[in-house]
């Protein structure tokens, strides 16, 4: 009898524990689910506003170019902040605390935006600027620590798992391009000032005197744009609508962090002295690493990945769109943008492994070349919209392979010193960015156009002599697999004589 009671108390103690283990791995489970989407909808809700603001900035903050030298400011910024603050940072508050941190001058940067004055906007800049390395270093870090220990915990391939986990992110994140522009299309009102003009001629007999722009297009200039009648300018009250909505979405971005995502250290707290030491470290190995030839040959075109989204960004949204119509209409071309960006990005991500890398550049260059030679010979018009969302969504097409693909070929390329390849890669595309947004203002939009055609040309000129430095070398090494199999071979065969 008494054995019997202590068999079945020993059942219910394994029921009891399996119990257990099924409820901590369902709790594991869904916290690594929760901290996974946690992340993706944060970054969604900052940079479908951030994305939104900054897509204007050329068309609504043009008082003394305020808008365009405040994003000069974050990319000049951004490269200090690449090489000295995600490490110190990271280690010292941790990469949930970083992400929170870091997102805080993306808020004051918003919030700029209500009262866009150069005392207020600059210092946000360059706020955002030193905050922009550590919160998408943290955010990587994050995500692959997070990874690693589910497939440790789960017996799964642990680069599957990563892939999966960057995959729904950027499934969210892709998409703020279309949310940020959408949201702007649909606030942003003109002042109707045509009308305006057109009644007071009609009440007065005193003729009103004004000049219009005409030369949207490759023709256009900042300086004369200025200078004119621009018409259909937005109203104010809408853009500070704008901004309050954007603010918001800011702020549920941080608030959605505190709450639900649970922290995680990659490292120790270190000693300042140490910190300090693997900044310059990091510094030193990023400066020596320019020594090796791929990169040199990859400086170009990772030059060329800053100046292209400034282009689309900046420039087109300027001259094509807000000049032909005006800058309500910024926000529903680029929708485009952004939707053929993330169907891109998944579609190349797949093609690359059918028919390999080349091609797919090849692919983009094309494009960017097609679409070049377009606007530098075609004249937009009020009646031609349709051409604007076609060349807006090939550019995003174009983009995706240059984001995505520049970054995996770094990866390939400098596999054992990737930190300091892609610190490389951030400060080149980096100074790409800041280039542009610096002498945009000042000259033509058909000599802007011209400078990415030789950017692109040089640019995938010494992607092509990587390629076959690469074949070179495979080959190489596939006839010394060889060669020494053949001596092997040789010599057990003489062995046995």
């Amino acid at each position: 009898m008494s054995l019997n009671l202590e068999l079945e108390m020993q059942v219910v103690a394994n029921d009891i524990d399996e119990q257990i283990t099924t409820i901590k791995k369902q709790r594991f489970d869904f916290r690594t689910i929760k901290n996974v989407l946690a992340i993706s909808m944060a970054f969604l809700l900052q940079f479908t506003a951030f994305n939104g603001m900054g897509n204007l900035q050329s068309s609504l903050n043009t008082e003394a170019n305020v808008g365009v030298n405040s994003l000069s400011i974050i990319y000049v910024f951004l490269i200090f902040s690449s090489i000295f603050l995600p490490h110190p940072l990271m280690t010292i508050l941790g990469l949930k605390w970083t992400l929170i941190i870091s997102q805080v001058p993306y808020l004051i940067f918003m919030t700029a935006n209500y009262y866009p004055k150069a005392y207020l906007m600059y210092p946000a800049a360059v706020l955002v600027g030193l905050a922009a390395a550590p919160l998408w270093t943290s955010k990587c870090s994050y995500l692959s620590n997070m990874g690693t220990v589910y497939a440790i915990e789960k017996n799964l391939d642990k680069t599957a798992v990563i892939n999966r986990f960057f995959g729904i992110f950027f499934m969210f994140f892709q998409s703020c391009q279309i949310w940020g522009n959408l949201i702007s299309y649909l606030i942003l009102t003109p002042e109707n000032k045509l009308s305006s003009v057109s009644a007071a001629r009609i009440n007065t007999s005193t003729s009103i005197l004004f000049t219009m722009y005409d030369k949207c297009g490759a023709q256009f200039s900042e300086q004369e744009y200025q200078s004119t009648e621009v018409p259909n300018k937005i109203d104010r009250k809408t853009v500070d609508i704008l901004c309050i909505i954007y603010v918001c979405l800011c702020i549920s971005s941080i608030l959605l962090l505190i709450i639900f995502l649970d922290q995680r250290r990659t490292t120790s707290r270190d000693k300042t002295s140490v910190m300090i030491r693997n900044s310059v470290k990091l510094l030193v190995s990023t400066i020596k690493h320019m020594r090796h030839m791929d990169q040199i040959l990859l400086i170009p075109m990772s030059i060329w990945c800053g100046l292209e989204l400034t282009y689309i960004f900046t420039i087109f949204t300027k001259a094509f769109i807000s000049c032909t119509f005006s800058a309500k209409y910024v926000g529903l071309i680029m929708i485009a943008f952004g939707l053929c960006d993330s169907i891109g990005s998944f579609v190349f991500g797949q093609l690359v492994k059918l028919i390999g890398r080349w091609p797919c550049f090849v692919i983009a260059a094309l494009i960017n070349y097609a679409l070049m030679i377009t606007m530098l010979f075609w004249y937009p018009s009020s009646n031609q919209i349709i051409v604007l969302f076609i060349i807006a969504g090939l550019w995003g097409v174009a983009d995706s392979v240059w984001q995505s693909q520049t970054s995996a070929l770094y990866g390939v390329l400098f596999n054992e010193t990737n930190e300091a390849a892609f610190s490389n890669y951030r400060l080149w595309e980096s100074a790409g960015f800041a280039f542009f947004y610096i002498i945009t203002p000042y000259i033509r939009t058909r000599i802007i156009l011209y400078i990415l055609i030789v950017f692109l040309t040089v640019g995938i000129s010494g992607y092509a002599l990587i390629e076959y430095r690469w074949k070179k070398y495979e080959e190489e090494k596939l006839k010394t697999t060889n060669n020494i199999q053949v001596a092997s071979s040789l010599s057990t065969k003489n062995s046995r004589f």
